[in-house]
């Protein structure tokens, strides 16, 4: 089941992000509006996104079209061949060939 959480600077919602419990525990949707880009909405929706991932599992999963910042927050890319195995989804879909998302994961500590 899905946890959403939000970001809210002057009570106004500026970014949400995703922990999916599925088959396997997912960091995704995340969102943060573009005026607020840069200032550390993105980081802080992770850091809470992982920091209750802590209480279910030792390995979060994610799809991006942006690598390099979740590099920089300590993710793994995974080798495109592996996504079959992690997501159904995948396995279905006829875009696989020309997926233009990089498979990516982080072991928790």
């Amino acid at each position: 089941m899905p946890e959403f959480i939000i970001a809210q600077i002057n009570n106004k919602i500026v970014g949400c992000a995703c922990l999916d419990l599925g088959d396997v525990v997912e960091l995704r949707s995340i969102a943060v509006l573009p005026s607020y880009r840069n200032k550390g909405v993105g980081s802080k929706l992770v850091g809470a996104i992982l920091k209750r991932a802590l209480d279910l599992t030792d390995i979060v999963y994610l799809r991006t079209t942006s690598p390099i910042f979740f590099e920089k927050k300590g993710f793994k890319k995974l080798q495109n061949s592996e996504k079959k195995g992690i997501w159904k989804d995948c396995m279905q879909c006829d875009k696989y060939d020309i997926c233009r998302q990089t498979m990516m994961k982080i072991t928790l500590m």
